[in-house]
């Protein structure tokens, strides 16, 4: 069993990009719509802003009330959409049950579009289409395998989501390496059956420990997108470490492992819309 360390590898990632930035006539702006007070939500975009702020990129969190309206919240919008000082913005997801999620986020400029969320932008992922700025989640974990020299070609791929925040967008950047992708979901029958025959399995449910060995296959390379709290007060993905981690022949850890790399796949979209811009 080896590590897919995502810490190591977005700090390469991190590096990089500040010796671009360091050479830019101004700095990249990446600005973040948080609604209500989530902590969870608002240490994770703290910690963008931080990681941002870090490689030169100027990073701004909005702070909105949890009673704003769809209608509000989509005004908010198209005023960052026509700042010229905001280089790329993304909504921290989760929203408050008031807001229409779909509108919100197809109301961001593909332009601006830093963490790649609208139909605008996962339309071109399935075109595989190389403009596209595809979610940086997804993004993140692609960039993860080859740095690890991971060949995708051919690769029997399972996923656990079919969100289009890290299901669709995933299968569509496998799909653009030829892998061979399957999408499974809560209404998936016999999971195990389906997940035991991935070389690439993928999990992203939320679910603390819920994929044990009989969900994985000798040697498969193991993705953990999960993160919650276990039993035991301790931060967990969805699978069961412990006991999975020795069938895998690569693994994510949780945390260090796809957390890191979604955010500098955050910021690298925010340099590319820069380059963008400047044209």
């Amino acid at each position: 069993m080896q590590l897919l360390d995502g810490k190591v590898i977005s700090q390469q990632i991190l590096e990089k990009i500040k010796s671009e930035i360091d050479l830019l006539p101004q700095k990249p702006v990446l600005d973040m719509i948080l609604v209500g007070s989530n902590l969870a939500s608002l240490k994770y975009c703290q910690m963008k802003q931080e990681t941002a702020q870090s490689v030169g990129i100027v990073g701004n969190i909005h702070q909105l009330s949890d009673t704003i309206t769809t209608q509000e919240l989509v005004k908010y919008i198209s005023d960052l959409n026509s700042n010229p000082l905001v280089t790329g913005f993304m909504v921290q997801l989760p929203l408050p049950s008031q807001i229409d999620k779909n509108l919100i986020l197809n109301s961001i400029d593909p332009k601006k579009d830093a963490d790649g969320l609208s139909a605008y932008n996962l339309g071109k992922l399935f075109q595989n289409d190389p403009s596209a700025i595809a979610p940086a989640t997804a993004q993140g974990i692609i960039t993860l395998l080859k740095a690890y020299n991971i060949d995708l070609v051919g690769k029997h791929v399972v996923i656990i989501n079919n969100s289009p925040i890290v299901g669709l967008p995933l299968a569509a950047l496998f799909n653009c390496e030829k892998s061979t992708v399957i999408i499974c979901h809560e209404h998936t029958q016999n999971l195990a059956d389906t997940t035991s025959t991935a070389d690439i399995l993928i999990t992203a449910i939320g679910k603390s420990k819920f994929i044990t060995p009989e969900f994985v296959k000798d040697n498969a390379i193991v993705i953990d997108v999960g993160f919650s709290v276990a039993s035991d007060n301790k931060i967990s993905g969805d699978i069961d470490f412990d006991i999975v981690s020795p069938k895998c022949y690569y693994i994510t850890p949780v945390p260090g492992g796809v957390g890191p790399m979604t955010i500098a796949s955050l910021l690298e979209n925010t340099v590319k819309l820069y380059h963008r811009q400047q044209k």
